[in-house]
């Protein structure tokens, strides 16, 4: 992987499809802070657990963007790249990152499915609003954010998009 850092391209892109999930998020803490204060804690605690693990996946990958805007997938990791520093002198460790990528990926489905169970008890429409821009945000992350960044070669989004890339184009391998 390119050690240089070059700033990430398309950060516009990136901040216009992300503030709004930003905002989705906040809507459901309030929704989880008047519906059960455990499940608040519980969701805002997720958010903290991807946000510690990634820093040691981008140390782990060599991200070329620690300490700098890094376009992590959801926006709720960007503090990522700087908490990355911390662990920058860490042991890089197979087995630690298999356990941390685990933690960081279930924290990170627990952040998109936790809202479902109280979305579907607000409204069904809330429910399918949200799972439709879930998924729009998924796509167009795949497809717009990801083919550019640094780290499409070994993070799992990227290998993803790019896979999905050359498929669309008609280059499977």
């Amino acid at each position: 992987m390119n050690k240089i850092c070059v700033p990430y391209q398309r950060k516009s892109l990136y901040l216009l499809l992300t503030i709004p999930m930003i905002g989705i998020y906040i809507g459901i803490a309030v929704l989880l802070w008047k519906v059960s204060v455990t499940f608040f804690i519980v969701y805002c605690a997720l958010f903290v657990l991807v946000a510690i693990a990634q820093s040691y996946v981008c140390v782990y990958f060599q991200c070329p963007y620690i300490g700098k805007f890094a376009p992590c997938v959801g926006g709720f990791c960007l503090p990522s790249s700087q908490i990355a520093r911390w662990f920058k002198g860490a042991k890089r460790s197979e087995g630690i990152y298999n356990v941390v990528v685990t933690l960081a990926f279930a924290a990170f489905l627990g952040i998109i499915v936790l809202p479902l169970y109280f979305l579907y008890h607000q409204s069904v429409v809330l429910l399918l609003i949200y799972s439709v821009i879930v998924v729009f945000y998924a796509a167009s992350f795949l497809g717009f954010i990801c083919p550019v960044c640094g780290t499409r070669h070994v993070c799992p989004g990227g290998q993803t998009s790019t896979k999905l890339m050359e498929i669309i184009n008609g280059n499977p391998t």
